[in-house]
């Protein structure tokens, strides 16, 4: 493993713009990073968010633009993987570096051209790169800044220092070609050490994969995220478009990544939510714009490619996601009646037992002496029936409550469940049936709760009969 130093002793300050982009044999792997209007902005090259922050600098210098960027990539898609890297030193994190520049002017320019390095884990970026690469990206990103005449000079030594330094210490070089309409092509994987290539064929042979092609796509994935912001999906849908193994025919690899984007309108249109099918017509924008791309490149090669009803899909994808909204807005209706309705009840409960707690304290608190109470014999009655049953008072109070809001929660689960409608609609079939059957199953249900309950029910009578009886019986 060679050191930072090691490294820089070989740096050098020559400038070279990389050539536009070559054939089939030079760049076996085709893609396109996805753009809706059709002409990539190169401005944003390298500002990423996902699956981590990246370090970059993007600068214009007038007459090209180059970028410098880094980023650390989680690929391990196994569980525990911070336990598996503890117990058996294996870890999926690798360092991604980017080192690219523009053919012509910002303003003009096609192409974006370059490479992208590949650190294998953590102790090779950090003791051979890390540093200096961040040195040299905050280098190029004070000249925004600066005022001095020899800008592109100093711009065009960072870059070259920067470099010079991953293509000495990287484990992994691709090289790449970057149109302004999205479209991208890739160079074979070069391996900077023939025991690390050589370990990594047989280990993915063993698998039945081919290590160069992984590699590549992985270089696609980086790009893109340095390119392209998950804007109609879900940022962990990374296979919706990969790398095409590109012929010298050029259409063919064009073809399956129209069939990828049409795969994957018709797979969220399947899902049953507004947010998948508003996806769908997303992809489909963007399926749209690599369509008019590969027309405009293509020109006459163009008819032979197949033909969607894209603007019938459209108005498809648009009725669905009008008609689910509007399902879901009468669902929120018919719940929000139904809550109302609880809130309501609820409330009533809560009032009745308020009045009857606040009734029985006013009617315990006067307690009336024995002198008066020939004055007042009514209320001396009620107040010491009041004091003596205090306790009873409050349990049916809180069996009130109790009741109340476990029929108010049943009634708000099942207001929206299949049974709650199968039911219903079994009684506008067979009404008589459903009464007798509604009928009986009410008198076993109340039945089962008096056996259960009946001394607490006995209790709870009892109360209410003297009560009504003192009420009955004139004063003396």
């Amino acid at each position: 493993m060679r050191s930072a130093d090691d490294c820089q002793t070989k740096l050098s300050t020559e400038s070279s713009v990389e050539s536009l982009p070559s054939g089939p044999t030079r760049r076996p792997y085709a893609g396109w990073i996805p753009t809706v209007n059709g002409r990539l902005s190169f401005r944003h090259i390298g500002d990423a968010r996902r699956p981590t922050e990246s370090i970059f600098a993007n600068l214009d210098t007038g007459a090209e633009r180059i970028i410098v960027a880094y980023q650390h990539r989680p690929l391990s898609d196994i569980l525990f993987p911070r336990l598996i890297h503890w117990l058996y030193d294996i870890s999926g994190d690798f360092w991604f570096a980017l080192t690219a520049k523009s053919n012509n002017s910002p303003l003009v320019a096609d192409w974006i051209s370059g490479k992208i390095h590949i650190f294998k884990s953590r102790a090779d970026w950090r003791t051979s790169a890390d540093q200096a690469v961040r040195s040299y990206v905050h280098e190029i990103n004070a000249l925004r800044f600066s005022n001095a005449a020899d800008i592109p000079a100093q711009a065009h030594l960072a870059f070259d220092r920067a470099r010079k330094l991953v293509d000495e210490c990287a484990d992994i070089e691709v090289d790449f070609d970057l149109d302004r309409n999205g479209e991208v092509y890739f160079g074979n994987p070069v391996f900077r050490e023939q025991a690390l290539q050589r370990a990594s064929e047989e280990f993915a042979a063993n698998g039945g994969h081919n290590i160069r092609k992984w590699v590549a796509d992985q270089c696609y994935f980086f790009l893109r995220d340095l390119s392209h912001a998950h804007q109609q999906h879900e940022s962990s849908s990374d296979t919706i478009l990969i790398l095409q193994d590109r012929r010298s025919d050029d259409i063919q690899w064009r073809k399956n990544i129209i069939y990828s984007l049409q795969y994957a309108i018709i797979r969220f249109k399947r899902d049953p939510d507004a947010r998948s099918t508003l996806r769908a017509m997303g992809i489909l924008a963007y399926c749209n714009s690599f369509t008019a791309c590969c027309e405009a490149k293509l020109q006459q090669q163009f008819s032979g490619f197949p033909k969607f009803n894209n603007d019938a899909l459209l108005l498809s994808l648009q009725a669905k996601a009008d008609e689910i909204s509007t399902a879901e807005q009468i669902i929120s209706n018919r719940q929000n009646g139904e809550l109302a309705k609880v809130v309501a009840s609820r409330t009533i409960a809560l009032a009745f037992v308020a009045i009857l707690v606040a009734t029985i304290a006013i009617l315990i608190q006067p307690r009336i002496s024995s002198q008066e109470k020939e004055e007042f014999a009514l209320l001396y009655r009620v107040s010491t029936f009041a004091a003596e049953n205090f306790f009873s008072f409050l349990g049916l109070s809180g069996v009130t409550l109790l009741v109340t809001w476990v029929a108010t929660a049943f009634n708000l689960r099942v207001a929206n469940r299949r049974l709650a409608r199968s039911l219903l609609e079994a009684s506008y079939v067979r009404t008589r049936g459903a009464i007798a059957v509604f009928f009986l199953g009410a008198l076993v249900v109340s039945g089962f709760t008096v056996w259960l309950f009946w001394p607490a029910m006995s209790s709870m009578l009892e109360t209410m009969f003297e009560l009504f009886q003192l009420f009955r019986t004139p004063a003396k």
